[in-house]
């Protein structure tokens, strides 16, 4: 079977980042190909996902484009046509800035749920992140490689989702 090791790219920096949990569902079912923020890091990056909740955990990994920026009318148009979300909801939460950041999902991997109880276990530090860390920094690595190792049960590849990004920009109506 294969793990997360298989699909890792070592030359991206890897993330730990929290989701809700219904983002966090859309994403492993491959129906959300792009996630909104207000800030996060714009480069190319891949990252274990915790969700938060009564029942948070880590259960999915996933590869991302750089992030584009926008104004949220522009992103809240863009998540409507490529993943059915209502612009008006995403351009509430983008506001009151004047730019928000649409960050293309080109790949999600899902594994057997790694529970906050489990993760306290095999690491006694271990805090659910309020945005994000580095898990590929020295302080984290342990929990890397330990997630790394976590074998496969869905992979999503999301490869044509920059194509569909560029042809909704550039298609205004």
């Amino acid at each position: 079977m294969a793990t997360v090791q298989d699909y890792y790219v070592p030359q991206l920096p890897t993330l730990l980042f929290s989701l809700h949990p219904q983002p966090a569902a859309a994403i492993a079912a491959g129906e959300k190909a792009i996630e909104f923020r207000r800030r996060f890091y714009p480069r190319a990056f891949q990252a274990f996902i915790y969700t938060t909740g009564k029942q948070g955990g880590i259960s999915g990994y996933v590869q991302c484009a750089p992030a584009i920026t926008a104004a949220p009318a522009v992103l809240g148009r863009l998540g409507a046509r490529l993943q059915g979300d209502d612009p008006q909801v995403t351009m509430a939460y983008l506001v009151p800035a004047s730019t928000g950041l649409a960050i293309p999902v080109t790949s999600a991997i899902t594994f057997e749920p790694v529970s906050l109880a489990g993760l306290k276990a095999q690491f006694p530090n271990f805090v659910a992140p309020r945005s994000y860390v580095f898990l590929d920094r020295p302080p984290r690595r342990d929990q890397l490689a330990y997630l790394l190792a976590q074998d496969c049960q869905t992979v999503h590849q999301n490869k044509d989702v920059l194509t569909k990004i560029k042809h909704v920009l550039s298609n205004s109506d």
